[in-house]
């Protein structure tokens, strides 16, 4: 996951500075590293909520296990 990471955020620097190369030149250029950039994030951030699905969502459901009691105290239910 690490490495992984580690690779997105170069994809990002490179694409960054390609962006900022292409403002000089032409407008849409810009708005294409642009759109990359967004979709390297987008698809960095769904893979690895993917991966980590399977530590993820028990995780959370076991929060909502424990702090349902504490809720209802607090309530006055």
């Amino acid at each position: 996951m690490i490495r992984l990471l580690i690779v997105l955020a170069v994809i990002i620097m490179i694409l960054f500075i390609l962006r900022s190369r292409a403002k000089s030149s032409s407008f849409g250029n810009s708005k294409l590293y642009r759109n990359l950039i967004l979709i390297v994030v987008v698809a960095g951030l769904l893979f690895f909520l993917a991966t980590s699905g399977k530590f993820l969502i028990p995780q959370l459901l076991n929060l909502i296990k424990v702090g349902l009691p504490f809720l209802t105290k607090l309530i006055g239910i």
